[in-house]
């Protein structure tokens, strides 16, 4: 059940994310509840995923083999935690973040606030 959700949430994720990268958004346009739900849609695919289920520094491969999943296909970069865990690296300074939300996660058997960003 949990693979045919996040195929569905992923078809949904890569629509949205086509359809924001094809346009060039006027200036006066507020696209921030867009990036928002993109930002939630990639945090669901890699939720659905298992990636978070027993999540400590051991499962980076795991999750970063699925952030440069969905990164191939929205051509964005998806950071957790800062750097911390990243399917672009090269530091904060290189790259543009255009998304931030907080969500927690059981890390290392502790609840933890992290932040899950989209940026280029």
């Amino acid at each position: 059940m949990q693979s045919l959700e996040a195929v569905i949430s992923l078809m949904f994720f890569l629509s949205i994310s086509s359809v924001l990268l094809s346009v060039q958004p006027h200036r006066h346009i507020d696209d921030s509840l867009y990036r928002l739900q993109l930002a939630e849609d990639a945090w669901r695919v890699l939720y659905l995923r298992g990636d978070f289920q027993d999540f400590d520094e051991g499962k980076r491969e795991t999750l970063e083999t699925d952030m440069a999943d969905i990164g191939e296909k929205t051509s964005l970069c998806l950071f957790l935690d800062g750097t911390r865990f990243t399917n672009c690296r090269g530091g904060d300074d290189r790259h543009e973040i255009f998304i931030s939300i907080r969500r927690t996660v059981i890390f290392r058997g502790k609840p933890e606030a992290l932040s899950f960003s989209l940026g280029k």
